[in-house]
């Protein structure tokens, strides 16, 4: 259903996000995230499961609460990401993009004629609450917030140009991805990836666009809002019950050791000799 962007409008006001990860594609976590009071959270179609459906089964979970709704895309096709928009996602996160052509694509994508080449089906569409928000048109291509994702050395050096790109609303870094391209995979605290980093803050910070990220070795979330950027995701839903799990088992297979050590051996049963044996 249509409602303001409320993280969009945050980011406008200079407002710092705070936001996590969902991979698993379950609604009922999307449900949690917003109740809980996350600014936002990130349904994973990159490296997690699911399709249109599960966006928008999720987005409808979260509703009931302030969060706003993004999705990483899989990738810049605009087939996929003008199907999700119809959904009613509030917003978009679009991996390994490398030029301000790219990030342009992108943009027309999300975007009605004659700004864009988006298709119109706003009178049936969740996007719209089915026809019921009649000025959806006027107020769509506003609305929706734009996030790409700068992730290799060849990003970097296009990073003011991706910036710049009118309808650009984020630029986010993603220091996981960009660490291997340099060859240097999930080495995000290396003084190569810092410095790749610090060129494409300072060149994002020049056209003025706010900048997003994840914590990396050597900056938790705290230092990096600190430091400026404006959103920041981090955890997931995944990885915070695989650590539970794995908790959970240690402190199982301690007490299985122990009740081993402590339970009484019995003493072997004696039968009496009996007499003219």
């Amino acid at each position: 259903m249509f409602r303001p962007n409320r993280l969009k409008a945050r980011l406008n006001a200079g407002e710092k996000s705070f936001g996590t990860w969902l991979q698993s594609g379950c609604p009922t976590f999307a449900e949690i995230a917003s109740c809980a009071g996350f600014d936002f959270f990130v349904i994973d179609q990159e490296h997690g499961p699911g399709g249109i459906e599960t966006a928008m089964d999720m987005a409808r979970a979260a509703a009931g609460a302030p969060a706003t709704a993004m999705v990483r895309v899989p990738s810049s096709h605009p087939t996929y990401i003008k199907r999700l928009i119809d959904t009613g996602i509030e917003g978009i996160l679009v991996p390994m993009v490398e030029c301000a052509a790219e990030a342009d694509q992108v943009v027309k994508a999300c975007r009605y004629p004659p700004r864009g080449n988006r298709g119109n089906a706003a009178d049936i569409a969740r996007c719209s609450g089915y026809g019921l928000q009649v000025d959806y048109l006027d107020r769509a291509d506003d609305d929706l917030l734009i996030a790409i994702q700068i992730e290799t050395a060849t990003a970097v050096a296009n990073a003011a140009e991706i910036a710049a790109v009118d309808g650009v609303d984020l630029v986010f870094i993603g220091p996981t991805d960009l660490s291997g391209s340099i060859g240097l995979m999930g080495k995000t605290g290396h003084p190569k990836v810092e410095a790749l980093i610090a060129e494409t803050v300072a060149a994002v910070r020049k056209v003025g666009k706010p900048l997003g990220t994840v914590p990396r070795q050597g900056r938790t979330w705290q230092q990096l809002f600190d430091e400026g950027f404006l959103l920041v995701a981090t955890g997931s839903e995944i990885f915070a019950y695989r650590k539970h799990a794995q908790e959970l088992m240690a402190g199982w297979q301690d007490y299985r050791r122990s009740a081993v050590k402590m339970e009484p051996r019995e003493t072997p049963t004696v039968i009496p000799a009996q007499a003219g044996t």
